[in-house]
């Protein structure tokens, strides 16, 4: 299994190299972004490669979807945690169970050989 992902990631590599060297010169030009917020004066940001954008904003994005599934996550350890809370609590009941089963039909077997037990010794 380790093997085919160290491959897969490999491909995945290949092709990321592959789409950014056939498009070098678009990645490599430099471009500056302007930001009009129409209440104050436009901002200017510097001219940068366009590579440094995509990088810039693919982390931006990144980090927004972590942010939104942190909660999902903290409600799912939480269920985890209820869950396996739960799998213990019947863990230990089903052992009390099994023990309490195992003492019945232990007196269960210990009255039915007693009586047998008084009849031959009584006959004897």
């Amino acid at each position: 299994m380790k093997k085919v992902k160290l491959v897969l990631w490999i491909i995945f590599l290949g092709f990321i190299a592959i789409i950014f060297f056939s498009n070098k010169d678009y990645f490599l030009a430099k471009q500056g972004i302007q930001i009009n917020l129409f209440f104050t004066e436009p901002f200017q940001i510097k001219e940068l490669p366009n590579a440094v954008y995509f990088l810039i904003f693919f982390l931006a994005g990144f980090l927004v979807a972590s942010f939104i599934s942190l909660s999902e996550r903290f409600k799912s350890k939480k269920t985890i945690k209820n869950l396996n809370a739960a799998a213990t609590s019947q863990l230990e009941e089903i052992s009390v169970l099994k023990k309490e089963i195992d003492s019945l039909k232990g007196s269960a077997f210990n009255s039915k050989t007693a009586p047998e037990d008084q009849n031959i010794t009584g006959t004897t």
